[in-house]
């Protein structure tokens, strides 16, 4: 009898038993209305619950078609990129189904292959000097281990300062994609991140080691062997706008950032006089995004699309992905004041579609009076270097 009268009790806990049963005896019953009322509701319950059971399996449905269907997007594309496109590249590189295949995101198996076409090797870098480099690395950490040790005597042999900054390279590399592990000390590409990084500090020991860096290696060793990644980096740096901003070259900065905000003027021109009244100025928020190629402020998939098409269109890319973030986020950047301005484009949101990122990406008009990126941008250098001459 007690244990019934417990099962029943741990019914009464129930929604269905809070509704449909009789109340304990020890209470007064439910008159008819009232019963009628809970089974009403009940029903009402319980059809809301199928409804939301069944939109949920539609939803679930869709994404899965949905993915099968990318999934065999990316296959489709593979095979043409593979027969069609790789094994005849300077004849098809620029044609229209190329251009197309590109916009719409390399498949991952082909991804490294194109970029290292797409970036080229100008600088003529061969694996041979990126062994070079990868012991000159090597030895430089070794001398600044014993240095700060204070076994080294004579500091007059020593390098120069900028290829010292070898030793800043292992701050910077666990705070790489520290959300993938993958990076950080103990995983599987720790040690070929640092090896790259100290490479580079040594080819190139002008420049050094310059934080921002790490991201943009990441995502090539992400897509290809070390040496590759190596080459591609060098020449991916070498770059006119990489060289500006590496190398803090305020001028060419300034010459920038002044046509970007030209084209942010002639795009979104209430989102440009919002930004002025706020005294938001370019350099807050997109150094950041050029510096890392994207890599740091979007998710991995979403940037690596946008380095897809920037290894296609080039600088210009950067500052027309710039433009498309603002034109998604535009109607919410309006309602902003200088520090959540700040604090939003310094830290994008997490859940950014690529789909809907491309869709605002070709809003965006690179053309004002007919002439292009690359006029206008001309246009600020020579005006920059006519002020600087008077």
């Amino acid at each position: 009898m007690v244990a019934a009268r417990a099962r029943k009790d741990i019914e009464v806990m129930s929604t269905t038993a809070l509704i449909l049963e009789n109340r304990p005896g020890h209470l007064p019953s439910k008159a008819p209305e009232e019963e009628r009322k809970h089974k009403q509701e009940y029903e009402q319950m319980v059809e809301a619950a199928k409804k939301k059971e069944q939109k949920d399996i539609r939803q679930k449905k869709k994404h899965l078609q949905l993915q099968l269907k990318h999934e065999e997007q990316l296959v489709a594309a593979a095979k043409t990129w593979n027969s069609e496109v790789l094994p005849n590249w300077e004849i098809t590189k620029q044609t229209k189904r190329a251009r197309e295949l590109w916009w719409s995101g390399l498949p991952p198996c082909v991804r490294g292959k194109v970029w290292k076409l797409a970036i080229g090797n100008e600088l003529n870098i061969t694996e041979e000097l990126f062994e070079i480099c990868l012991n000159r690395a090597k030895d430089r950490i070794k001398m600044l281990s014993e240095e700060s040790n204070g076994s080294s005597e004579n500091t007059s042999d020593l390098p120069s300062s900028k290829e010292a900054s070898v030793d800043l390279i292992k701050l910077d590399v666990s705070r790489t994609f520290p959300q993938f592990c993958i990076f950080q000390k103990g995983g599987p590409y720790h040690d070929l991140l640092h090896s790259l990084l100290g490479a580079y500090a040594c080819y190139r020991p002008d420049v050094g080691y310059v934080q921002g860096m790490s991201f943009l290696a990441a995502v090539l060793l992400l897509n290809m062997e070390v040496a590759d990644a190596f080459i591609c980096f060098a020449n991916l740096l070498n770059g006119p706008c990489q060289v500006a901003f590496f190398r803090v070259d305020e001028g060419m900065m300034k010459s920038y950032f002044d046509t970007y905000d030209e084209f942010l003027l002639e795009n979104m021109p209430q989102l440009h006089h919002h930004f002025g009244r706020q005294n938001l100025t370019p350099d807050i928020y997109i150094i950041d995004w050029i510096f890392t190629i994207f890599s740091r402020s979007l998710p991995l998939d979403v940037a690596c699309r946008v380095w897809d098409v920037f290894c296609r269109d080039g600088e210009e890319f950067l500052f027309r992905t710039a433009l498309g973030i603002l034109h998604l986020y535009q109607n919410l950047l309006l309602e902003m004041d200088f520090i959540h301005l700040a604090q939003f484009l310094t830290k994008l949101p997490e859940d950014i579609s690529s789909d809907q990122l491309f869709r605002s990406v070709q809003a965006i008009r690179l053309s004002i009076d007919k002439k292009k990126f690359a006029q206008v941008l001309a246009g600020h250098r020579e005006a920059r270097e006519r002020s600087d001459y008077f």
